[in-house]
């Protein structure tokens, strides 16, 4: 079964918002997708950006809203494949001084699963039962 890594994380505080969504988007998976075991061992990697407009007026409505900036998401065959990209020499030295000019990695933190689809395209999955509980 394939199995996600969810990595939260938050820009640095001596840029700005714009600046670390332009980072990320655009230059930091070049770096990322350079190292060779990211692209033996993932077999998909996407980000999440959040919109701090529409968090900032959720939070105002009173809902909890997250104070992360954003996810980057992997998709592995195994959490051994997957935890050995973030061990791997070549990207605590490449991959690794990239991040620390745009993220805060103390404050980043894991969720390490798998998924489950309940809902898709309109219909329920598999084994999922329609109705009232």
């Amino acid at each position: 079964m394939p199995v996600r890594i969810t990595i939260l994380i938050k820009k640095l505080p001596t840029i700005s918002t714009e600046e670390f969504h332009q980072y990320w988007s655009t230059s930091h998976p070049t770096t990322f997708l350079s190292v060779p075991i990211v692209q033996r061992n993932l077999s998909k990697y996407q980000q999440f950006h959040t919109d701090p407009a529409v968090s900032a007026a959720l939070r105002a409505q009173g809902l909890p809203v997250s104070e992360f900036d954003g996810g980057a998401e992997f998709w592995a065959n195994s959490y051994e494949e997957a935890m050995a990209v973030f061990q791997d020499p070549e990207y605590e030295r490449v991959v690794v001084p990239d991040e620390m000019r745009f993220l805060d990695r103390q404050a980043a933190r894991m969720m390490v699963g798998y998924e489950e689809v309940k809902w898709e395209d309109g219909k329920a999955a598999e084994g999922v039962k329609m109705g009232h509980a």
